[in-house]
């Protein structure tokens, strides 16, 4: 990863002015048809990179670029030390230069799997309010929830009806491609994931548009940023088709890192680096992003969970008390104390993978990454309502409307357990 480096600009490419004069849907549709300006490619063309494109095989050279224009960054391989250093005084300081680091899930529970879907079908408990909604027809249609994990078997019996938009992110994404086919997953996480939000026997929301970028391999559960950035740039790339300017999107990443693995001085510029582009999600493009506090439990919170623009979900089981393994502590950015909601994320069953005779099999997990797919459809059920809240509204609303936890720890729980609330609908 040494010879790769991520560069973000640091400022925006509008104003707060021109940000609050603008509707959601005429703010997407300015930033899109900046782009093709935004990051003119000649200037690294001109030192000897070669662009390569991230839906085309690299050409066989040691120099090279990929162009990531929604987020307004670029990947950059350089393996020459003299060539890369030109590089970064021709990008500085307009961008923040950021080593490409190590990023992972964290690592959940197993607990029973079945060989064919649980004999009773699992109902999330009365105070969640998901039996509510879909009486009342709110099932998340016309919202767009985005998975960043493992990937997602996407012939699984729980998802296979869905029309699901899948990328598979290579490890080298400037000497592979962005893989547009049919789900997979290495591992099952994602496609558990992906049945918690979005199947018609488990998920909370199974009426959503899910798109699924598979950049997490299954031996480690680890995966770089230049895989996140670009797997994030391709959801922004989406708002180019006018249907989905007007569309709530939420993201669900259940992967982090922690300032433990790097100097301080990396730690920074990754951090700000890091909070520049989710900045751009929520603020530029409206998108609601929910993170996985983490599986340290007391004390240990990962980023971007304690980030300013991020909501960072802890677990509770279905009696609401919460495991030992789920992360908590104080934002060293914010001071504010994380996580901001709670969900469901102790003995969750859900798709899983097939066997060698294509059987779906299906899996008990625990895990703040199963607790942030609850929260996701939560959240996913308040946008399909009314006037289609997102972003920021729909945050406030989710805070809002949590279920207390009183008898919970101070700072374990935040507001609460995410549900829905029936009558706080327009």
């Amino acid at each position: 990863m040494n010879e790769k480096l991520i560069a973000v600009r640091r400022q925006p490419r509008m104003s707060d002015t021109e940000k609050e004069q603008c509707t959601t849907e005429e703010k997407r549709a300015a930033l899109v048809a900046a782009t093709p300006t935004a990051t003119p490619p000649e200037r690294l063309a001109d030192l000897g990179f070669t662009h390569v494109q991230t839906t085309e095989e690299a050409p066989a050279e040691t120099h090279t670029f990929e162009v990531l224009p929604y987020l307004d960054a670029y990947v950059i391989k350089a393996e020459n030390p003299r060539l890369r250093q030109r590089a970064i005084e021709l990008l500085e300081p307009a961008y923040l230069i950021l080593p490409n680091m190590e990023m992972g899930t964290p690592t959940p529970v197993h607990g029973r799997q079945y060989g064919r879907r649980p004999p009773t079908r699992q109902e999330w408990p009365e105070e969640s309010g998901v039996s509510v909604a879909h009486d009342l027809g709110y099932k998340g249609q016309d919202v767009l929830v985005f998975v960043l994990d493992t990937g997602v078997d996407a012939d699984h019996l729980e998802l296979r009806q869905k029309v699901i938009d899948f990328r598979y992110v290579p490890l080298d994404t400037v000497d592979g491609k962005l893989r547009d086919c049919r789900g997979f997953d290495v591992d099952g996480h994602g496609t558990h994931v992906a049945g918690v939000i979005a199947s018609p026997n488990f998920g909370v929301a199974p009426e959503v548009d899910l798109m699924v970028a598979a950049v997490l391999e299954s031996e480690t559960l680890k995966t770089s940023l230049e895989r996140v950035v670009v797997a994030l740039d391709w959801l922004l790339s989406q708002f180019e088709h006018e249907e989905n300017l007007q569309k709530p999107v939420i993201v669900n990443m259940s992967l982090g890192f922690s300032h433990r693995t790097m100097s301080k001085r990396e730690f920074r510029k990754v951090r700000v680096g890091l909070q520049t582009m989710l900045d751009t999600l929520c603020e530029d493009f409206s998108v609601l992003t929910l993170t996985a506090v983490g599986n340290e439990g007391i004390g240990n919170v990962r980023a971007p969970a304690y980030f300013a623009n991020t909501i960072s979900v802890g677990a509770v089981d279905f009696d609401l008390n919460v495991p030992d393994f789920s992360g908590s502590g104080v934002s060293p950015i914010t001071k504010e104390k994380e996580p901001t909601l709670v969900g469901y994320g102790v003995d969750i069953v859900s798709s899983y993978e097939r066997d060698r005779h294509n059987r779906s099999l299906y899996q008990t997990l625990s895990g703040t990454s199963m607790a942030t797919p609850y929260v996701a459809g939560i959240a996913a059920l308040y946008a399909c309502c009314g006037n289609m809240v997102q972003g920021d509204v729909l945050a406030e609303r989710l805070r809002k409307n949590a279920l207390p936890i009183p008898n919970a720890r101070k700072g374990r729980t935040g507001a609460g357990l995410a549900r829905f609330v029936p009558e706080e609908m327009p």
